[in-house]
This record gives C-alpha cells, structure tokens and sequence, in this order.
C-alpha cells in the first residue's frame, strides 16, 4: 500500500504539566524542519510558539476547558478571546461532558457556539473524550455540532483513560456526514497507527510522537539505510501446552540486549511468536532485521502462510480460524515497519546464539512451573 506522507496531517503535541521553555523550542523546530501542520502547546506558551513559527505555515494551537471541559461558559468565552489575542490560530476546546450526561444537549451546543463566536476567525475543534460516550451520543453529537459552526471532532484529550480508536474516527466520520472534519489524538505513536487513522478519515492527527512518525516515513519512502539488527529467537514449554518461556537475543553495532519473559499456560508455537515480536517490539526505529530461529512455524508463517491469512481475514482455506491470530496480527504490524529477514538454523546443532536462546527460554519455562 502506497505510502502517505503524514507531515502535514500531524499537529505536534506537548501538554505535559511539566513542560518547559526548552521543550516548546524544540517542538517547534521538530515541526518547522517536518513542515507538520501545527503545534498543540500549553496556552502559557502560546506567544512563544507563535514568535518561533512566525510566517511559517506551521500553525499555533492552544486548549480551552482542557483537560475535563466542566468550566462555565464564561470561563471558556475568555480563554478562547485571550487564547487568539496572545496568538493561538486553532484552539481545541473539550465538551462539557457534566451538561451532557445531564441531558443538557442544548447548553451544551450553544457554549460551543458562544467559543466558536469568540476564536474567530480561529478554527474550533471539539474534544469528545469519546471513552466516555455511548454510540448514541457519538453519533448524536457528529450530527448536531457541525451546525454550531465547529470546525473539527476530536476523539480524545490524552488525559482520559482511553484514546483515538478507529472505530471511533469512522463513527464521527459517517456520522456527520462529512460536515466537519475530523481529528484523532490519543495515543497514536507511530506510523503505522497514523497512517491508518488518516485512511480511516482522520484530516487531523495529534500526537507527541510526530517527530518519530515522520522519521520513520522518511526512512521507509526515501530507501534510506537502515541500522541492521541481528535477532536470535526461541521458545520453550513444558508440557506443551504448559508453561513456557522465550527469550530474544539482539545484537547491533557492538551492543547486546537479551529479552526473556513467559507465561503460565502456553505452547511452544506461541512462544516462539513472543520472542519475535518481543525482540520487534524492542526496536526503536525502523530496522533492517535478520531473525535467525529454529522454528519452521514461525518462518513459514512469515513468510508464506501471513500474506493468505491476512487476505482472508485470518482464516485457514478450510474457514477455520488461524491459531494464535492475536501474535500473528502483532507480528505483522510490526513486519511493516521494520524490513526483516527470516533465517533458519539447526536447532540443537552447536550454534551459540540458538543454544543460548533454548537455555534462557527453558529457565523462564521452569521459572513460572514453579510459581504456578
């Protein structure tokens, strides 16, 4: 699938009540040198964000009623005045969800459009923190607040205990109508989860990430080389299904880091899908990755059986489910942002790595039989 260059989509963020001068300083070159779509900074930083990205192109945005949105209306009023008079050129204010959930539908509409009077000609975005609504007051809300003049739906504040979901962006999505656009924040760390966002009708993506997202673009679309990785992987179980352990070796540039874990009821197959996604997980940044393992399963289920699978909806040809599909979805995010190379060596046949890797993943085993 055609890649999507997701810089212009991203709004980069940083709300962190701990954030300082410094940090802002660098959020913004990271999204002048990107040519990203924006900043979200604390409003305490708006004038310093608009002075550094001063003709730009790279817009300010700021929050009002942020993070729970219970403030009266007044208060929001006078945020989003003195918000667009210190420099804010988007302002995303939260829902006042306490009026809501009071069956206060028609307050809450008429303080958006009182915000929305007070930002112009600032763009408004609505923050729904969708966790804590129903399908119906999704779909409710998506219908009735393109009409006060808003122009975004915002999944989530970050600060909620659940973030954007893609079910969520195409709920607001289909259910507005597409008259208003649509931002997903929440959570979204890399590209993969960006660019899936954006396909699923996202215009809009916040995140604190956007500098490692579009890296990560840049290095995948440009050929770049990447750092080469060599993994060694294995599984074991005790009884099969039994206990289990696995462990992860990975070596790169005269560094080494192992990995081991397990798990009280298992099988050798799932363990030795753990230790390669493990290992995946472990990386940084997109990777060139040769993974050496004894395990004709996981090889053959990268390699040949993965592309079938997924094209059938993770069903083997006779319609039945695919065993360990949970590992095997994992395992093929990760696949695609790191180029990985599958090796196959003789188990038990003196190789130090694999051997190695056998008698970590059996410790582990042994670990949890005698927790259990």
């Amino acid at each position: 699938m055609r890649l999507i260059d997701p810089a212009p989509y991203i709004e980069h963020t940083l709300l962190k009540p701990t954030a300082k001068a410094e940090d802002i300083e660098r959020l913004c070159a990271e999204a002048l040198e990107f040519s990203m779509a924006g900043v979200c900074v604390p409003p305490v930083f708006v004038p310093m964000a608009r002075r550094l990205l001063s003709g730009s192109g790279v817009r300010v945005v700021t929050v009002v009623g942020f993070p729970l949105g219970f403030e009266p209306v007044e208060i929001k009023v006078a945020q989003a005045e003195l918000y667009t008079d210190l420099g804010a050129e988007e302002l995303d204010m939260v829902l006042n969800l306490t009026l809501l959930k009071s069956g206060e539908l028609k307050e809450v509409l008429s303080e958006i459009e009182e915000v929305v009077r007070a930002a112009e000609p600032a763009p408004v975005k609505v923050i729904l923190e969708c966790v804590y609504l129903t399908e119906a007051e999704k779909k409710e809300l998506s219908r009735r607040i393109p009409e006060t003049g808003a122009a975004y739906l915002k999944t989530a504040t970050g600060f909620g205990p659940g973030g954007a979901t893609l079910e969520d962006v195409r709920l607001l999505k289909e259910a507005s109508g597409g008259r208003i656009r649509i931002k997903a924040a929440g959570g979204i760390r890399t590209l993969e989860q960006c660019l899936a966002f954006i396909r699923a009708g996202a215009e809009r993506i916040g995140t604190s990430s956007g500098a490692d997202i579009v890296s990560e673009y840049l290095a995948l679309s440009q050929g770049e080389a990447l750092p080469e990785v060599e993994v060694f992987v294995d599984g074991a179980c005790l009884g099969n299904p039994g206990p289990g352990g696995f462990a992860a070796i990975l070596k790169a540039r005269g560094q080494e880091k192992v990995i081991t874990g397990g798990e009280p009821q298992t099988t050798n197959n799932r363990m030795e899908l753990r230790a390669a996604i493990e290992a995946l997980r472990a990386l940084k940044c997109p990777c060139q990755v040769k993974i050496h393992t004894d395990s004709r399963y996981l090889i053959q289920g990268a390699t040949e059986w993965l592309p079938r699978w997924k094209k059938n909806e993770f069903r083997t040809a006779d319609k039945k489910p695919v065993k360990n599909r949970d590992l095997w979805e994992e395992l093929s995010r990760l696949m695609r942002t790191h180029r990985v190379e599958w090796i196959w060596v003789e188990g038990h046949a003196g190789h130090p790595e694999n051997e190695r890797c056998d008698r970590l993943a059996r410790k582990e085993a042994e670990k949890w039989k005698r927790s259990s």
